[in-house]
């Protein structure tokens, strides 16, 4: 059987059998491009294994770069999937790594995976 999914407003899958729970949020975050430019971001939604984020400019697939989070998170991530602006960013380090650098910020329901 199919998995079952719904398209969200900005065009991503929403899949209603996800490894990793996600939650909403509206946090700015930044990154220091090529050059060393800081760039600004928002992100939409963050789980153990990644964050939805909109950037001021187009990021191709593959693009590795720390994206530093309000609160003073640090993060090694890369560019999974990309629509315009809009994109996929997975941390480098693993999900039971992430929930406990992220323990405290994080609702429980995103901590627990199997």
């Amino acid at each position: 059987m199919p998995k079952k999914h719904s398209t969200t407003e900005d065009g991503h899958i929403n899949d209603d059998k996800r490894r990793f729970q996600r939650v909403s949020v509206l946090w700015s975050g930044e990154y220091a491009d090529d050059q060393g430019a800081e760039q600004k971001c928002v992100i939409f939604d963050i789980s153990v294994n990644g964050v939805c984020a909109k950037f001021d400019q187009t990021l191709e697939i593959g693009t590795q770069f720390i994206l530093k989070i309000a609160g003073g998170f640090q993060l090694l991530t890369e560019v999974v999937w990309s629509r315009g602006r809009t994109v996929g960013l997975r941390f480098s380090d693993s999900p039971d790594k992430m929930a406990s650098i992220m323990a405290g910020v994080l609702p429980s329901k995103c901590l627990e995976f199997a």
